[in-house]
């Protein structure tokens, strides 16, 4: 299959650029042809728009590390011209173009539900506003998803929320999926760190993620001297975040890894924290479980992350600091449990391998593919 992959960013670190990556690293290495209708610079592997500019919010924009793809329709009729089946990431602009040139062509394009309303909203702090969030959902189903017949979500979470607002289309559960690199391994601790108990997390650094939590649970906890937080990601609330981190006896250390910095920290944490109350599924734990990491998962009602928890000593109330740091002093007094518990969780995550998923993945394009054909033919 000539596979078209359309995201407004590709070369950034979110979740869902790095997941479709992978996903095209799979689908290359089993014999297709992947390319992306996306932003960025000139590539063979790339149909290049140009990045679309918010004369009032491009800083807003920025600091997100996204950009916007413009709805070239020359580019995006030669992508289409060039695949067998289309890919839409988001539900912005390009990809909205490029699904009403598909249905003008009779191209097959399947979508993916990876744009959690919620996540845009807590920009705006209104994550917690049902009617908003309903409004949101809505106007992206009217617009854009209902126009689909397959959407990929990363979750039964938001699969079965969808149907549940009266999306349409049939939905494909399909996990972002953790690669084999990520399984149980330690390494030594750096010096910095060797005499401390560390905890991680690893997301952008916004307000939904709730890092600040983690700082004011750790606060709380009858170990607090002991304990080293390490923040991976950017974001918005870096700046809060270094300020709140300020109160503890060893500050947090807060910034970007890169991929070999992030498996090395992964290997030498000894516990990962997901604070996040907003997500689809959340790769980032997945990869943390894999490597052999236990975890402390958010069981917010707008979160599939807690799906992972094998039992509730994984699991803490949103944003109830106190609470978190009593799990947290929990795995601290019971190394044995948590050594026990690492073996389990990296074993869990076995049935999320990239391969089951792209497996599936490819199962919904080529079941796109033959409905295509067929519609054609009456």
């Amino acid at each position: 299959m000539k596979v078209l992959f359309v995201i407004d960013t590709i070369d950034n670190h979110n979740g869902t650029s790095i997941s479709a990556r992978r996903f095209a690293s799979e689908l290359r290495s089993r014999g297709h042809e992947v390319k992306f209708l996306t932003t960025g610079g000139p590539d063979e592997e790339r149909f290049v728009v140009p990045e679309y500019h918010f004369p009032m919010a491009d800083g807003l924009v920025q600091r997100h590390g996204f950009k916007y793809g413009q709805a070239k329709k020359d580019v995006i009729r030669e992508a289409l011209e060039w695949c067998d089946v289309a890919h839409c990431y988001m539900p912005f602009g390009l990809e909205v173009a490029t699904k009403r040139m598909a249905i003008e062509m009779g191209k097959p394009c399947t979508a993916a539900f990876h744009v959690q309303p919620e996540n845009v909203l807590a920009t705006f702090h209104m994550q917690n506003f049902k009617w908003a969030n309903t409004i949101f959902y809505n106007i992206l189903n009217r617009k854009f998803f209902k126009y689909f017949r397959h959407i990929h979500c990363p979750s039964r979470f938001i699969a079965d929320y969808l149907v549940h607002l009266g999306y349409t289309a049939e939905m494909h559960v399909i996990s972002n999926g953790c690669p084999p690199e990520f399984h149980w391994h330690k390494c030594p601790k750096p010096a910095w760190c060797a005499d401390k108990f560390v905890v991680l997390m690893v997301g952008r650094l916004s307000p939904e993620k709730h890092q600040d939590t983690i700082l004011e649970a750790v606060r709380y906890s009858a170990y607090e001297k002991q304990i080293q937080v390490i923040l991976v990601g950017s974001g918005l609330s870096e700046q809060k975040l270094r300020k709140k981190g300020k109160r503890l006896s060893n500050p947090p250390r807060i910034g970007f890894l890169s991929d070999q910095e992030l498996m090395e920290t992964l290997g030498y944490a000894d516990l990962y924290v997901h604070a996040s109350e907003v997500e689809l599924e959340s790769i980032s734990c997945l990869e943390a479980m894999g490597s052999g990491l236990v975890p402390l998962i958010s069981s917010s009602t707008l979160s599939a992350t807690s799906q992972f928890a094998l039992d509730c000593r994984s699991l803490f109330a949103p944003r109830k600091p106190r609470l978190l740091a009593q799990k947290i002093d929990y795995w601290i007094e019971h190394p044995e449990k948590r050594k026990e518990m690492e073996k389990n969780y990296a074993e869990s995550i076995l049935q999320y391998s990239i391969a089951q998923s792209v497996s599936h993945f490819e199962a919904m394009l080529m079941e796109e593919i033959s409905e295509n054909e067929t519609n054609k033919n009456h």
